[in-house]
């Protein structure tokens, strides 16, 4: 769904200090460019246009701005307090989305696709999602809402805003969620989710650690089977940091490559 966030500092080429008295040229003195912020700067707000089915009239997201000034390093602070939704077209929002914990928002990073529009639940219908917070190792959290066909609103979901970074595939139906940790990324928790009453129902779950005393990692595999997940696979590592039981590349490859 969300892949990732690549940061990028440009930093704009240094010039040189001249005086215009008697044609002199002042000594030369680097000029120390602005730093550019690695973080979205949302303190005009943002609009956003989303075609949530092909039969419905557009819908417009009016993101209003918390405007904060920038940290010590330049990088906006600003974040969003409220969004607004208009259909059709309208001038007058019919709906403010509600539910999410806007205030522990956290700036995303610069170029993020931090507000989107996808059919989390398989519907039919796009929802949205907007993100509130990453971490160092491209972790992500955020709200969801989904799409009430019924009212022509949109409802949060707590359910599906507990995920963990996710991905979608709408062939099988099914969301695959991510937590990495260290290691290089084989310290993780994966799960696999369908879909039941509008609700995400974990049917697969995959965790790998470090067991720092015996310098091995330890995996376990986890299926569901009616009301109960149960381990269909534990195992250790033998060699160290270089035998890893559980490979996360091997989740991925069941679902389709997403930007």
């Amino acid at each position: 769904m969300r892949i990732g966030i690549a940061l990028t500092l440009l930093l704009p080429a240094c010039g040189v200090a001249g005086s215009p008295l008697g044609g002199l040229q002042a000594p030369s003195q680097s000029v120390r460019p602005a730093q550019q912020s690695v973080t979205e700067d949302l303190s005009g707000g943002r609009t956003f246009n989303f075609t949530i089915a092909p039969k419905l009239p557009a819908f417009d997201f009016k993101l209003i701005p918390d405007v904060q000034p920038p940290d010590q390093s330049g990088n906006a602070e600003s974040t969003i307090r409220e969004i607004e939704v208009y259909r059709g077209g309208a001038t007058r929002a019919f709906q403010h989305l509600t539910g999410c914990d806007l205030d522990g928002m956290e700036p995303p990073g610069r170029g993020a696709e931090f507000f989107t529009a996808e059919d989390v639940n398989f519907d039919g219908y796009k929802d949205i999602f907007l993100e509130t917070g990453q971490g160092a190792t491209g972790n992500e959290s955020g709200c969801v809402w989904l799409f009430n066909p019924v009212t022509g609103s949109f409802d949060y979901s707590k359910e599906f805003s507990g995920l963990d970074r996710f991905w979608l595939d709408s062939s099988t139906k099914r969301i695959l969620t991510y937590e990495r940790g260290g290691m290089l990324g084989f310290v993780y928790g994966a799960g696999i989710y369908a879909v039941l009453g509008n609700r995400p129902v974990l049917i697969r779950s995959e965790s790998q650690d470090w067991d720092e005393q015996k310098k091995q990692f330890h995996c376990i595999v986890k299926r569901r089977s009616r009301n109960d997940m149960i381990v269909v696979r534990d195992v250790w590592g033998k060699n160290g940091e270089d035998d890893a039981p559980c490979d996360p590349s091997v989740l991925f490859k069941q679902f389709p490559a997403q930007q």
